[in-house]
């Protein structure tokens, strides 16, 4: 039996794509996508080219905060956790992703009065509705 000692797999281009350390624990992505910032608008489905070869095992969708709201400082990233909601007065906001080898698929909800997405104070814990021109959202892939 041979052995091949091997710590960092790398892409054609040179990227890292995976570390291995000596406890043998593999770190990294084969492959991520991450798109430019996306405007937040309703009833929009915006196709992303991923250029990843494969369907995507994991995607993932942010908002980057642009004006300081909510208890959050420009730059930071909130991970969208609801995909649809729908409450009293505010039903069809947030978004859904699906994917193929080639594109993810981001599609908006049709009411986005006052804010597309909903979730929480950062330093209150209190409920918001996000302001849609306060941030914009970014999907984040990997195969």
């Amino acid at each position: 039996m041979s052995t091949l000692n091997v710590n960092t797999i790398a892409h054609s281009s040179g990227t890292t794509a995976m570390t291995i350390d000596s406890n043998g624990v593999v770190t990294g992505a084969v492959k991520k996508f991450t798109s430019a910032e996306i405007t937040i608008a309703a009833s929009t489905k915006t196709t992303l080219t991923h250029n990843l070869g494969a369907i995507p095992f994991q995607m993932e969708l942010f908002l980057i905060c642009k004006t300081a709201a909510d208890g959050y400082a420009v730059g930071d990233i909130i991970k969208v956790t609801q995909s649809y909601h729908s409450t009293a007065g505010t039903s069809d906001i947030g978004a859904i992703m699906s994917c193929d080898a080639n594109n993810i698929f981001l599609t908006t909800g049709g009411n986005s009065a006052g804010g597309m997405f909903k979730g929480f104070n950062q330093d209150t814990g209190g409920g918001v509705t996000f302001n849609n021109s306060n941030y914009k959202m970014i999907v984040k892939a990997w195969v």
